[in-house]
């Protein structure tokens, strides 16, 4: 490589975490020409495509996927010596950020988080919207949300992350329920039937085996699109469903219901925050995350 060569990695990078050509081009402020002459340098330099167009995506190559680490940490190294933070000024900015937000957290941490918010940043807003699909690497690279806050349960290649806090899940049920008293044992549990809290246009359970093996065996009979719906069911029927504690306590006045500690060996869920490798950078978007995470920290203990 020569030392002008450098200047590809960028552009590596931005082709493929966005997955187009118009996009990389956006985002480093260039022309569509210049990125593809990029390429076609990069070509020659990996002797590989690199990557390969189907329909209006650019798909990586094996060679790509291979490189796409070590050039995007070599990027992110380089990046991390300029001083970020300079520019941004919470007090006084002005922004929207737009999340989508797994089932339950609208009533508990968000809240909470944007209560200290207008205290530090009385000009940035939220803009929260349900978990709408499973595909959270594809809602972020499209640009949809700045950040997705959901469970711990998938690795994408190139998404960000960073924990936030455990959320204790109890099952939730009628305080008058006629089978189970004063304790609940794994047997009693599974014998009933279930309610679920499922995606908005996906059927599987947003809490499933995915994060506790024996959640498999569960008989759904009910389906529900937000946690907060839970509450109000199982309170009328004998219905057993899951519902994080903090939710439980929130509500449990208005709601005749009563939670049990799930009989099982793992019993939370860990919440994270994902946003795209291309917001990084970006000041309000480094100060709002940091802010996030140090809330998050908070609200867990």
């Amino acid at each position: 490589m020569k030392n002008t060569d450098l200047n590809l990695i960028p552009i590596f990078v931005a082709i493929y975490e966005e997955r187009s050509l118009s996009k990389s081009a956006d985002r480093l402020s260039i022309t569509q020409p210049a990125v593809s002459k990029a390429l076609k340098r990069l070509r020659d330099i990996y002797n590989d495509p690199l990557f390969l167009r189907d329909n209006s995506s650019m798909v990586p190559t094996p060679r790509a996927i291979d490189i796409y680490p070590a050039l995007a940490a070599a990027l992110t190294n380089y990046i991390s010596t300029i001083d970020i933070n300079g520019g941004f000024d919470s007090a006084t900015a002005e922004r929207v950020y737009s999340f989508a937000v797994i089932s339950g957290l609208g009533h508990t941490f968000l809240p909470s988080a944007f209560s200290h918010l207008r205290q530090l940043a009385p000009n940035l807003h939220f803009e929260v919207h349900p978990k709408f699909s499973k595909d959270t690497e594809l809602d972020l690279r499209l640009q949809r949300y700045d950040f997705v806050i959901d469970a711990d349960h998938f690795a994408p290649s190139f998404i960000k992350s960073h924990y936030l806090f455990d959320e204790e899940v109890v099952a939730v049920m009628n305080a008058d329920h006629p089978r189970i008293h004063d304790e609940m044992t794994l047997e009693q549990f599974l014998a009933e039937e279930h309610t679920t809290v499922s995606g908005w246009q996906v059927r599987s359970s947003i809490m499933s085996s995915a994060h506790i093996s024996e959640l498999e065996s569960r008989k759904v009979a009910y389906r529900t699109s937000t946690i907060t719906e839970c509450l109000p069911l199982v309170s009328q029927t004998d219905i057993v469903g899951l519902c994080a504690k903090s939710i439980v306590a929130q509500q449990s006045a208005t709601y005749n219901v009563k939670s049990f500690p799930l009989p099982l060996e793992r019993n939370s869920l860990s919440i994270m925050l994902y946003w795209h490798p291309s917001r990084d950078t970006d000041p309000g978007h480094v100060w709002l995350r940091n802010f996030l995470v140090k809330e998050g920290a908070l609200f867990g203990t």
